[in-house]
């Protein structure tokens, strides 16, 4: 598997970090974890098209998450050449309510005409495909939110949590994975319910023994406070966590 952190930064705008966007290669499919605004110009900095994308798969619809498919289904409308092969979105409950709103509003301008979409609504559970399986649990947000388990074949694993605070739905996803992506909003003076901060994180990572934990969707206050204190904020969480500890950065890149 091949991971790159798309989209680092949280709702409010950063110069550094864009809106959540995480993705993932697995077998030359292209999996995108949520996708905030301007999450299809970044990828496309990576040379990833919107004819490109295999699966979406949303923790929860908060715009800054959400806001983004769409521009990648307008993209997919008017592209030259046609998509033509079908789009499968999966998200929690909600899904087609809100895939149904977007055609509401924007109509034709985002309606596929020359390639089906397949929604899929999960809250908890398993998906199967023939490179890989997804893993799903409900997380503790303000809205229904999930997170997500990624086993491939050879047997490497990666969780991405999308917004979530401790919670043992994030802990079970988490069990004994190659790499975990937390979520860490807020510095740990600043904690609020339905989000992590730096050192809920290595205690996530500590009691799920993962092997490699990669902070993101930081908010410029934890930013602030992260780049401040790196090295000492680093060796306080590795008090917490003996693992490999790696703040993202928008195109952070890693191998699973």
């Amino acid at each position: 598997m091949e991971l790159t952190i798309i989209g680092s930064g949280t709702g409010m705008p950063s110069q550094t970090r864009a809106y959540p966007c995480t993705l993932v290669k697995i077998k030359g499919k292209h999996l995108v974890f949520d996708t905030g605004p301007g999450s299809l110009r970044q990828l496309f900095l990576l040379n990833v098209t919107c004819l490109d994308i295999d699966h979406l798969y949303y923790s929860h619809f908060h715009m800054d998450h959400s806001l983004d498919l769409v521009s990648i289904l307008f993209a997919m409308r008017y592209h030259v050449p046609k998509r033509t092969r079908p789009l499968y979105i999966t998200g929690p409950t909600g899904l087609q309510a809100f895939y149904e709103g977007l055609l509401a509003v924007y109509k034709d301008g985002i309606d596929p005409k020359t390639f089906d979409v397949h929604l899929k609504e999960i809250d908890r559970g398993e998906v199967v495909y023939e490179d890989w399986k997804i893993v799903v649990e409900p997380l503790k947000h303000f809205t229904m939110s999930i997170g997500f388990r990624i086993e491939s074949q050879n047997g490497k694993t990666l969780t991405y949590s999308g917004d979530t605070g401790y919670c043992d739905g994030i802990l079970r996803l988490a069990k004994k994975v190659n790499t975990l992506i937390l979520e860490c909003s807020f510095p740990d003076e600043q904690q609020i319910e339905g989000h992590l901060t730096p050192r809920l994180c290595a205690k996530i990572a500590h009691e799920s023994e993962c092997g490699r934990l990669i902070l993101t969707h930081i908010y410029p206050n934890c930013d602030m406070v992260i780049r401040n204190n790196n090295h000492h904020l680093i060796a306080e969480l590795k008090n917490i966590y003996h693992g490999e500890i790696v703040v993202a950065s928008d195109f952070s890149r890693f191998t699973v």
